[in-house]
């Protein structure tokens, strides 16, 4: 197998859940720190602008989006379930409802108390997440953004007060890495004043601190370029999967489509190759890189036929 690549940033929360996610399963991989905020002038042109973090890469395989990397590196690991036998779908539903109630109120809680951030980032992420991240405008909000965030907490108190390990019982899963990544966020970057405004009841510090030492398992930095090679050297596989239902929605193996987050995001471009009840794949190429499959996971992405732009 190719080597595991992580496109990533220390402070990206996605990234810590995918990295904890590395650790619990025993992953050895190789790191590849990307900028904050864009251009990204290695990354973009091996994934046609796909702009959220982190990126898992195997050859010139490309996996995006949380819930589609974390689905992989179950299978690459031997230790450990990120999807317990019989809880899978229960795990990714978890998963999907905390992040899409906690995430992004946490983001702003926090961000309203960063006055260093730079205005660079505040005007790139406002086209994506359709909100002004400027502590200015978020600050006055922050009782707003902290009953939303406190009462997501309180839920999670609510599983785990029966003295519980973790969140599914007593092992740790891919649920509890999706509960703790946006509490990890607030609590990296807010300072002590978020911190203390947090409702961190008695149950949750003892699991947050057994969540934060899974750790990031084995891995060894490697540069851009070398991310390139690795993508250059190997041929990108033919997936066949094709579910019928492509049909009723209007789509066809070749069409040339754009996949786009269904909430913030920009598209992405490319031949359709694959189309199933969890994926969707999309050849992609740049002179750079030659061709590689793009790979997303069908919830919470839309992919529709798109006009082909001359190069």
């Amino acid at each position: 197998m190719s080597e595991i690549i992580l496109h990533h940033y220390a402070l990206s929360p996605y990234s810590e859940k995918v990295r904890l996610a590395l650790g619990l399963k025993g992953v050895t991989w190789s790191s590849v720190d990307i900028p904050i905020w864009t251009p990204r002038p290695k990354l973009t042109p091996m994934t046609g602008g796909y702009r959220r973090t982190p990126i898992l890469q195997i050859g010139s395989e490309f996996y995006c989006d949380t819930l589609h990397i974390i689905q992989i590196i179950e299978k690459l690991g031997q230790s450990g379930a990120l999807y317990p036998k019989g809880q899978e779908a229960m795990t990714k539903a978890f998963g999907w409802w905390i992040e899409k109630g906690s995430f992004f109120n946490a983001v702003c809680l926090t961000i309203g108390n960063m006055p260093g951030i730079p205005q660079e980032l505040i005007d790139e992420r406002r086209p994506l997440f359709r909100v002004n991240l400027d502590p200015g405008e978020l600050r006055p909000k922050r009782a707003l953004y902290l009953q939303r965030f406190d009462a997501h907490l309180a839920w999670l108190a609510e599983a785990l007060a029966d003295g519980r390990k973790f969140i599914l019982g007593n092992e740790p899963s891919a649920a509890d890495l999706s509960a703790y990544h946006p509490i990890w966020f607030a609590r990296q970057n807010g300072g002590s004043e978020v911190n203390d405004l947090l409702a961190f009841a008695t149950v949750i510090d003892p699991w947050y601190k057994r969540v934060a030492d899974l750790g990031h398992g084995k891995f060894s930095e490697m540069t851009p370029d070398q991310a390139i090679e690795a993508a250059r050297a190997n041929q990108p596989s033919e997936p066949d999967d094709w579910l019928p239902e492509a049909a009723n929605v209007g789509l066809q193996r070749g069409d040339w489509v754009s996949v786009t987050p269904d909430d913030y995001g920009n598209a992405v471009h490319g031949a359709l190759l694959a189309w199933t009840a969890d994926e969707v794949v999309i050849r992609h190429e740049d002179p750079s890189v030659g061709e590689v499959n793009l790979r997303f996971p069908r919830v919470g992405f839309d992919t529709v036929p798109a006009e082909r732009k001359a190069a």
